[in-house]
């Protein structure tokens, strides 16, 4: 059984995988870009309606990163990375 590579499309990161159906969610969307510390799951304090943004009511920040001051709102969604061709 051989090993491929795939590239995250947002880091660059490389990872192994065992087929070319397999894939693989990157981590990098938790990670904060300003001190490279792990980000925690932002939980808003009033309804998701609230952040409407062009009439759509999805929230857009998924994370916060509260190591420093301002804190970081990461809005970077989950990455799938496949076997690169």
């Amino acid at each position: 059984m051989e090993n491929l590579a795939g590239k995250c499309p947002k880091c660059g990161r490389t990872h192994l995988l065992r087929s070319r159906e397999d894939m693989v969610v990157c981590d990098c969307w938790r990670i904060c870009p300003i001190c490279g510390g792990e980000m925690t799951p932002y939980l808003p304090d009033t309804a998701p309606k609230t952040y409407a943004l062009n009439g759509l009511r999805e929230l857009q920040v998924l994370m916060v990163c509260t190591c420093h001051s301002p804190p970081f709102y990461g809005t970077q969604k989950p990455v799938e990375v496949k076997a690169d061709a």
